[in-house]
Protein backbone atom coordinates (compact mmCIF):
# COMPACT_ATOMS: atom_id res chain seq x y z
CA UNK A 1 0.00 0.00 0.00
CA UNK A 2 2.85 2.50 0.32
CA UNK A 3 3.62 2.62 -3.25
CA UNK A 4 -0.16 3.96 -3.83
CA UNK A 5 0.39 6.14 -0.98
CA UNK A 6 3.50 7.26 -2.55
CA UNK A 7 1.86 7.94 -6.13
CA UNK A 8 -1.01 9.31 -4.24
CA UNK A 9 1.49 11.63 -2.99
CA UNK A 10 3.17 12.55 -5.74
CA UNK A 11 0.19 13.54 -7.95
CA UNK A 12 -1.13 15.55 -4.92
CA UNK A 13 2.65 17.20 -5.14
CA UNK A 14 2.18 17.89 -8.83
CA UNK A 15 -1.54 19.55 -8.45
CA UNK A 16 0.40 22.32 -5.71
CA UNK A 17 3.45 22.14 -8.71
CA UNK A 18 1.72 23.25 -11.51
CA UNK A 19 0.43 27.07 -10.06
CA UNK A 20 4.30 27.41 -9.61
CA UNK A 21 4.91 28.45 -13.17
CA UNK A 22 2.78 31.33 -13.14
CA UNK A 23 5.52 33.15 -11.34
CA UNK A 24 7.37 32.73 -14.22
CA UNK A 25 4.40 33.72 -16.58
CA UNK A 26 3.16 36.66 -14.82
CA UNK A 27 0.85 37.22 -18.25
CA UNK A 28 -0.58 34.09 -17.56
CA UNK A 29 -2.19 34.58 -14.22
CA UNK A 30 -5.04 36.94 -15.25
CA UNK A 31 -6.56 33.93 -17.74
CA UNK A 32 -5.49 31.08 -15.01
CA UNK A 33 -7.68 33.06 -12.39
CA UNK A 34 -9.91 34.88 -14.52
CA UNK A 35 -8.89 38.14 -12.92
CA UNK A 36 -7.59 41.50 -13.83
CA UNK A 37 -4.15 42.73 -11.79
CA UNK A 38 -4.43 46.17 -10.95
CA UNK A 39 -0.79 47.02 -10.50
CA UNK A 40 2.50 45.44 -9.77
CA UNK A 41 1.64 45.10 -6.06
CA UNK A 42 -0.80 42.35 -6.49
CA UNK A 43 1.04 41.09 -9.56
CA UNK A 44 4.02 40.64 -6.92
CA UNK A 45 1.71 39.15 -4.10
CA UNK A 46 0.55 36.41 -6.44
CA UNK A 47 3.74 35.31 -8.58
CA UNK A 48 4.94 34.83 -4.51
CA UNK A 49 2.06 32.93 -3.92
CA UNK A 50 2.93 30.89 -7.18
CA UNK A 51 6.31 30.22 -5.32
CA UNK A 52 4.36 29.17 -2.36
CA UNK A 53 2.65 26.52 -4.04
CA UNK A 54 6.07 25.59 -5.62
CA UNK A 55 7.74 24.90 -2.47
CA UNK A 56 4.38 22.85 -0.89
CA UNK A 57 4.61 20.88 -4.15
CA UNK A 58 8.34 20.12 -3.87
CA UNK A 59 7.75 19.32 -0.53
CA UNK A 60 5.18 16.60 -1.31
CA UNK A 61 7.17 15.20 -4.35
CA UNK A 62 10.23 15.19 -2.53
CA UNK A 63 8.26 13.02 0.61
CA UNK A 64 7.65 10.78 -2.56
CA UNK A 65 10.23 10.19 -4.11
CA UNK A 66 12.68 9.87 -1.07
CA UNK A 67 10.11 8.03 1.06
CA UNK A 68 10.65 10.50 4.31
CA UNK A 69 8.64 13.05 5.89
CA UNK A 70 5.22 11.64 4.79
CA UNK A 71 3.05 13.04 7.76
CA UNK A 72 4.57 16.17 7.24
CA UNK A 73 3.97 16.72 3.44
CA UNK A 74 0.64 15.57 3.75
CA UNK A 75 -0.32 18.01 6.91
CA UNK A 76 1.33 20.86 4.64
CA UNK A 77 -0.69 19.73 1.32
CA UNK A 78 -3.84 19.41 2.95
CA UNK A 79 -3.57 22.85 4.82
CA UNK A 80 -2.69 24.52 1.70
CA UNK A 81 -5.71 22.56 -0.41
CA UNK A 82 -8.51 22.67 2.41
CA UNK A 83 -7.44 26.21 3.34
CA UNK A 84 -8.62 27.37 -0.24
CA UNK A 85 -12.01 25.99 -0.35
CA UNK A 86 -12.72 27.10 3.25
CA UNK A 87 -11.74 30.40 2.16
CA UNK A 88 -13.65 29.98 -1.24
CA UNK A 89 -17.01 29.27 1.34
CA UNK A 90 -16.32 31.79 3.61
CA UNK A 91 -15.97 34.49 1.26
CA UNK A 92 -19.36 36.81 1.08
CA UNK A 93 -19.42 37.50 -3.01
CA UNK A 94 -19.15 36.70 -6.30
CA UNK A 95 -16.64 34.18 -6.99
CA UNK A 96 -15.83 33.68 -10.74
CA UNK A 97 -15.62 30.15 -12.16
CA UNK A 98 -12.01 30.09 -12.85
CA UNK A 99 -11.76 30.55 -8.77
CA UNK A 100 -14.45 27.57 -9.12
CA UNK A 101 -12.12 25.17 -10.89
CA UNK A 102 -9.49 25.51 -8.67
CA UNK A 103 -11.35 24.72 -6.00
CA UNK A 104 -12.85 21.75 -7.67
CA UNK A 105 -8.93 20.86 -8.74
CA UNK A 106 -8.32 21.32 -4.86
CA UNK A 107 -10.87 18.74 -3.92
CA UNK A 108 -10.18 16.31 -6.07
CA UNK A 109 -6.21 16.84 -4.83
CA UNK A 110 -7.59 16.28 -0.71
CA UNK A 111 -9.33 12.98 -2.18
CA UNK A 112 -6.18 11.61 -3.77
CA UNK A 113 -4.06 12.47 -0.89
CA UNK A 114 -6.47 11.14 1.96
CA UNK A 115 -7.35 8.21 0.06
CA UNK A 116 -3.16 7.33 -0.43
CA UNK A 117 -2.96 8.16 2.89
CA UNK A 118 -5.54 6.08 4.70
CA UNK A 119 -4.42 3.19 2.38
CA UNK A 120 -0.42 3.78 3.90
CA UNK A 121 -2.07 3.77 7.67
CA UNK A 122 -4.75 1.17 7.43
CA UNK A 123 -3.80 -1.46 5.77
Amino acid sequence: MEIIFRVCLFIAGIINVLPSILAFLPNKISSSYGIEIPDANYELLLRHRAILFGIIGGIMIYSAITKKHYSMAVVIGLISMVSFVILLKLINGTINPELHKVMKIDLVGIAILLIGFALYKFK
